[in-house]
């Protein structure tokens, strides 16, 4: 039976997100009407990345603050007040999949006035991103853990950040949909003429490791290696490092791309850059849509050795580590994947293997609607 889906996410567009934006296609694909509710942090964002689809209406209850500032940090009780009302406002029985604790928390205290099921997707642990005192932080994850509790579901990307398990707890990998695997494969561009092919995606910025690969391509480039490196995603206005990286001459840019497109990419190369700053605690329990997408698409990646959660995929084989803040290391391994085939065979084999308990992202969701009677 087809029924309407209520999505509430601190952020512009869901198109812009893949987690959502691979959610919402598979509620439509599986007959579902979907309204968005979102913060539009800056003015148009909303508009230009709009849904294409009669099916997704969109709407933002919050505006302002930008993407990273102090003053987008100030707003987020402006945001917890708004999800408040607009959930009372929709009225009694609806259905809310809320990304984040900072959402589903507020909403779940107005689904005792209006009986509606909260579902919380837990995507990126909010206490493992805020910084506070010790005292608060312990109250957040107090209340964290109250709302896992009482929301209808506790989506998260794996049970790596949580010291607790509860019923209600449902695993969602990762992955790309089976859609956009077949899709990424019919738009797989030429390879590029190269002894190496990277590929780097996603928020390009100083703690997603743009440093780290501009100095690397540096490092080659005066050892003569040929080495090019395919970067799309959206760069950081306060990044140095990640305007650096996307005017480097080894450098083929894409800007933002739609999610096929982007996947598409991973085919033509031969390697892919998942780096995350360890300074950041939540960073060494990362969960990426990257390895999902290079399991999927047989393309072994490298990521700092910190990021504790990519332990399975170096131990498979389909990954390979090295430390954060060495350029040297990362420019040391790429030169020795240029000059062996062998090894990238081995690392696409080993990603092959892993896609028996990787599968799409689309079959997940349908599980989880059907475990929500859906």
């Amino acid at each position: 039976m087809s029924v309407e889906i209520i999505l509430i996410a601190p952020l512009s567009a869901p198109s812009r997100r893949p987690r959502l934006a691979k959610m919402i296609s598979t509620f439509v694909e599986t007959g579902h009407q979907v309204r968005f509710y979102g913060w539009e942090r800056a003015c148009g964002e909303m508009k230009t990345f709009a849904w294409e689809d009669k099916n997704v209406q969109e709407k933002a209850i919050l505006k302002g603050g930008g993407q990273v500032s102090s003053k987008t940090r100030a707003m987020y009780p402006l945001w917890m007040l708004a999800v408040f009302f607009c959930t009372l406002s929709l009225g009694r029985g609806q259905r809310i999949f809320c990304l984040g604790w900072e959402t589903a928390f507020p909403a779940l205290l107005a689904s005792f006035f209006t009986s509606s099921q909260i579902v919380f997707d837990d995507a990126d642990r909010f206490s493992m991103i805020i910084k506070l005192p010790n005292a608060l932080t312990s109250v957040l994850q107090m209340l964290e853990r109250w709302t896992s509790r009482n929301s209808a579901l506790h989506i998260v990307p794996s049970m790596s950040r949580y010291d607790w398990q509860g019923p209600n707890m449902f695993i969602l990998q990762n992955t790309p949909t089976s859609k956009d695997i077949m899709a990424a494969e019919r738009l797989a561009p030429q390879r590029v003429p190269a002894r190496l092919v990277v590929y780097a995606n996603g928020w390009l910025m100083d703690t997603r490791g743009a440093p780290t690969f501009y100095k690397s391509l540096e490092i080659l480039e005066d050892r003569g290696i040929a080495v090019r490196m395919h970067v799309a995603g959206m760069v950081d206005d306060n990044s140095m490092w990640g305007r650096k990286l996307i005017s480097h001459k080894s450098v083929i840019f894409h800007g933002e791309l739609p999610q096929r497109e982007a996947l598409a990419l991973y085919l033509t190369s031969d390697v892919a850059l998942t780096f995350y700053d360890p300074d950041i605690p939540i960073n060494r329990k990362a969960e990426s849509n990257k390895w999902g997408d290079c399991i999927c698409l047989r393309t072994p990646f490298i990521v700092n050795e910190e990021v504790e959660t990519a332990t399975l995929f170096v131990r498979a084989g389909a990954a390979w580590a090295v430390p954060y803040h060495n350029p040297e290391a990362l420019a040391d391994f790429l030169e020795l994947l240029s000059s062996n085939r062998q090894k990238l065979h081995e690392g696409q084999e080993a990603c092959r293997a892993l896609q028996r308990v990787y599968t799409s992202f689309d079959e997940q969701v349908k599980k989880l609607l059907e475990k929500l009677a859906f």
